[in-house]
């Protein structure tokens, strides 16, 4: 039997999506909006599809500003995540007076957690073994035919991925590559001295690992 898909609607679009597709936010003791990229934190969270012109058009039109005030209105009893701004009348005149703050760099604090969360599983898919590093090595995987990804620096030598490739037919056309990351930032996350090219082979780490990359990928394409 498939496990049955999570999803929340998005306050910004009213569409429901994946909550993979999503990132949670809620609201701090004192009053402040703060993303929830994992999804864990207690209160009642609201919901913005993973895309920077979307996460920016919720900045423009108040939207955390609102969802705030619908989160401090919470009834007693088990919260649940705010999916429409509309006030009922009973919520009305509560919390109107609380101060909800949205700080301006909101979408870089989300892009900030969500690319350490993909550092993280990225360490992780090492962990498993399912991760290979070293030009011969990963020329090797490549080769073989065993990659799901391909992790480039990017501020790796120009041409480098075309002569890791080099020979190999269309081998790119057939994997996901990933360019988005710096060579710092890979090796304090594999902890490697060089990490300029990585395979990442198949396998459920590597997959987690590319669905915390979509919705890195999306904010940061804005």
């Amino acid at each position: 039997m498939s496990k049955k898909v999570r999803e929340r609607k998005c306050l910004v679009t009213g569409q429901t999506y994946d909550v993979r597709k999503l990132i949670r936010f809620v609201v701090d003791p004192e009053g402040r909006v703060i993303p929830d990229v994992a999804a864990k934190l207690p209160g009642r969270g609201g919901w913005v599809l993973a895309e920077g012109k979307t996460l920016e058009l919720a900045m423009k039109k108040k939207i955390f500003v609102r969802f705030g005030h619908r989160a401090l209105a919470a009834s007693s009893g088990k919260p649940k995540d705010v999916e429409s701004l509309d006030e009922p009348e009973n919520e009305k005149a509560k919390d109107r007076k609380a101060r909800i703050t949205v700080d301006e760099d909101l979408p870089d604090m989300v892009e900030r957690l969500l690319r350490q969360r993909c550092m993280d599983y990225l360490g992780l898919v090492n962990r498993t073994g399912l991760l290979v590093s070293g030009f011969e090595k990963v020329r090797a995987a490549l080769k073989a035919g065993r990659c799901q990804a391909l992790v480039v620096a990017e501020d790796a030598a120009e041409g480098g991925r075309r002569k890791i490739c080099s020979g190999l037919g269309n081998v790119l056309d057939k994997l996901r590559v990933i360019d988005m990351f710096t060579r710092e930032q890979l090796g304090q996350a594999l902890g490697l001295p060089n990490a300029v090219n990585v395979a990442l082979l198949s396998g459920g780490t590597t997959e987690s690992f590319l669905k915390e990359f979509s919705r890195y990928e999306g904010i940061v394409m804005r």
